[in-house]
């Protein structure tokens, strides 16, 4: 569809001009499905973990389905591409919800879906592991992948089974009362909270359609990048691709901070990250319908700083007292060093292959 990116100043322009398009259609996309989750009763912390993850998340989805269906470049697109979002969203998600956090006290985070979310998360990536060390994705870890996650709904569904049972109907017009006054505050309409149920499941289609047309588009500018430059696509992918994806994740976490909500803001960046690993990569790998190979010796360092990411996260936010913005640099920091591994693979200094 985009063949007509060709050269390096269209390719730049596209990611910009599609970089804004998926913000604005994961940004509509989020909202309907926040109604969607107000409408079923759904905690904070669940929501962030399933709706908001999956809106923020899709074009992740996108990405990683087009390199399978339309590029046949899975191992070098889509695994990178979710691999780098992952560490984007786990440092420099929370990082930039501190500090857009408007409250007085320390930024704290409910423990026990931190604890959840952080255990799914690592088994997911011990996972991907596994199976890229074996050298090759199959349909069968495609499918390991996604029980992994319907274990993680499974999870949810119980978790929301019981907030419904305690939740008093002064709790449930109070977050009707309090997604109102969000949704004005974004200029949305009135009556978008009222929005029934067909119509959401409208706006949702065409917000996954839009998605999809976008970061098809920001493929094929990526793989001229890469061309022009004389990049390897990995690089390309694991870098630009995957902070293009990030985007949705990003504003939609720091609106929800600056709100207040510190558990929508850090559920979403790491229910984000599960749907990623578990769904972004285990559904092409079924639909793929074959043996895909893939060097594990190119990976093995995002990998380790997928865990290292995912680790110092972790530790900040289980802080008894919570986590001060001067704790958000360290975040900085770590991100910040695989932005110099990057770079040192790109100028020669780094082997890409570091088992080869």
């Amino acid at each position: 569809m985009f063949s007509w990116i060709s050269n390096i100043w269209i390719a730049l322009v596209m990611l910009f001009v599609m970089a804004w398009v998926i913000n604005q259609a994961s940004d509509k996309l989020g909202d309907v499905l926040h109604v969607l989750g107000l409408k079923l009763n759904i905690p904070n912390s669940v929501r962030g973990a399933t709706f908001d993850a999956i809106a923020s998340s899709f074009p992740e989805f996108s990405t990683a389905m087009i390199a399978v269906i339309v590029y046949k470049e899975f191992a070098d697109v889509g695994v990178p591409t979710i691999a780098g979002s992952g560490i984007f969203n786990i440092l420099l998600i929370p990082m930039l919800s501190i500090f857009a956090y408007q409250g007085t006290d320390k930024l704290k985070a409910d423990r026990s879906g931190v604890y959840r979310d952080m255990c799914f998360y690592t088994i997911s990536i011990l996972t991907l592991v596994a199976t890229t060390y074996l050298g090759k994705f199959t349909p069968i870890s495609g499918i390991i992948l996604i029980c992994i996650y319907a274990g993680y709904i499974i999870t949810l569904y119980l978790q929301t089974k019981k907030y419904r049972k305690n939740l008093t109907l002064g709790e449930q017009i109070a977050a009707t009362a309090e997604l109102k006054h969000e949704l004005e505050e974004e200029g949305e309409d009135e009556d978008f909270i009222d929005m029934p149920y067909s119509k959401i499941f409208t706006v949702i289609a065409i917000s996954i359609g839009l998605l999809w047309i976008s970061c098809d588009a920001i493929v094929q500018s990526a793989i001229v990048i890469s061309n022009t430059f004389n990049i390897p696509t990995v690089l390309v992918s694991v870098i630009i691709l995957a902070a293009c994806t990030s985007i949705p994740d990003t504003l939609l976490s720091v609106k929800s901070a600056r709100l207040g909500d510190a558990d929508g803001a850090v559920s979403n960046a790491v229910g984000s990250n599960i749907f990623d690993i578990c769904i972004c990569l285990g559904f092409p790998m079924i639909i793929a319908g074959k043996e895909i190979p893939v060097s594990f010796g190119e990976n093995i360092i995002i990998f380790g700083f997928l865990l290292l990411s995912m680790l110092t996260t972790a530790g900040l936010l289980l802080k008894k007292d919570g986590v001060s913005k001067k704790d958000a640099s360290i975040m900085a920091i770590v991100y910040g060093l695989f932005i110099l591994y990057v770079v040192g693979v790109s100028i020669g200094l780094i082997p890409l292959n570091f088992l080869a």
